[in-house]
């Protein structure tokens, strides 16, 4: 079959990994030919094609990506997408959220022969985007989001809570698939800590704490951390990624600067060493609405680098890892700080997660075992 994939994002950020994985598994597992059309990072006014593992991408101009709420709204690219799907004989229409540049070539575009998916894996107009308080911006949001749903011949949803946010808005239980996040476990691996350490200068033997750049669950983490250092004063604390003014003025406030080390962007190939750097990772999501829908894929990156987790009871999968003792799983941020310093202070714990981690991501989670439910939803 021919499928034809739109993603809302910017290449390579949020919801681009999950259409180019279901795209690359199309290819690889069901031999299906596969498009994808997201938009380009860097170039305002040019289209770019490249074949990637079998995957034709095509990145589209990001002029006038943000100019309505919730982004994608570049009619440059919208209209050329419309035009895709109604000149170029695609079996499949498979749309990656509900953003301008992934519903209007579908509502305007989409032939009755044509098989429409669509894939819903964060809820924004359950919390995500709140138009700073603008009820009226945030219920045409929530009505946009939904309507995509209704109009799929089958939806996929990323979590539970958004599998019954399906049903309530009135799609068919037998046209609704769980499929849950994967891990490249290929790619996301343990690396030598030592080795890691002195790639970033870390001390090596000194308790380190890691995690990826998370705005929202940042601040909560600086007040566990600070409580970690009370009680652990060597510890420190790295976050793998760039660090935003906001970010780097918490950081300081809370006098934490000498104890913590950001990587600033790194490249893909750096990216599972400096995780390797760490001790432990730490996410204390917050208890909303948001979080609850997601299934956070930097926590399957965390298990994939044979590290212990520390992270709140918030969604999915935290209660699949405490079902099956995989990570230390928190009830509440309150609680988070605690679970932080008895796991630091536990070595012989530590070990035991790290090592059934790895083991249990690469058996459940990772992308070739989630393979089959993916070509049987597209396939159907």
């Amino acid at each position: 079959m021919r499928l034809l994939f739109l993603n809302a994002n910017i290449a390579g950020c949020g919801t681009y990994h999950r259409a180019l994985w279901f795209g690359r598994l199309c290819a690889q597992y069901g031999g299906h030919e596969v498009t994808i059309c997201t938009v380009s990072r860097n170039e305002k006014w040019k289209r770019k094609t490249r074949i990637e593992k079998d995957v034709t991408i095509t990145e589209g101009p990001n002029w006038g990506y943000k100019n309505i709420p919730g982004y994608g709204s570049n009619w440059l690219d919208i209209l050329w997408r419309w035009k895709k799907i109604v000149s170029g004989n695609y079996d499949v229409v498979f749309g990656f959220e509900y953003h301008p540049n992934v519903a209007w070539p579908i509502y305007a575009g989409l032939k009755k022969n044509q098989t429409f998916l669509s894939d819903w894996c964060d809820w924004y107009a359950g919390a995500a985007n709140r138009f700073r308080g603008n009820t009226l911006a945030h219920k045409w949001d929530e009505n946009r989001e939904e309507k995509i749903r209704l109009k799929a011949d089958r939806v996929s949803v990323i979590s539970s809570l958004l599998f019954n946010r399906t049903l309530d808005v009135g799609v068919n239980k037998n046209n609704i698939a769980l499929l849950r996040e994967g891990v490249d476990t290929d790619y996301m691996k343990p690396y030598p800590k030592e080795d890691a350490r002195l790639k970033l200068g870390i001390q090596q033997n000194v308790p380190v704490v890691a995690t990826l750049t998370d705005g929202h669950a940042f601040p909560f983490l600086i007040e566990a951390f600070k409580k970690v250092k009370k009680e652990i004063s060597n510890a420190y604390l790295l976050l793998v990624g760039g660090l935003s003014y906001e970010q780097r003025k918490l950081v300081v406030n809370s006098g934490l600067q000498d104890s913590f080390i950001s990587t600033g962007r790194c490249s893909d190939e750096e990216l599972p060493v400096f995780l390797s750097a760490a001790d432990i990772f730490a996410l204390p999501m917050a208890d909303t609405l948001a979080n609850k829908a997601r299934f956070p894929h930097k926590i399957g990156d965390y298990l994939a680098c044979g590290r212990p987790l520390v992270v709140t009871r918030v969604g999915d999968y935290p209660e699949m890892l405490r079902d099956d003792d995989i990570a230390v799983v928190a009830d509440n941020q309150n609680d988070f700080a605690i679970e932080l310093i008895n796991l630091v202070k536990n070595k012989e714990r530590q070990q035991f997660l790290a090592e059934k981690s790895r083991k249990w991501i690469v058996e459940k989670l990772d992308w070739s075992v989630i393979a089959p439910d993916i070509l049987k939803f597209v396939e159907d």
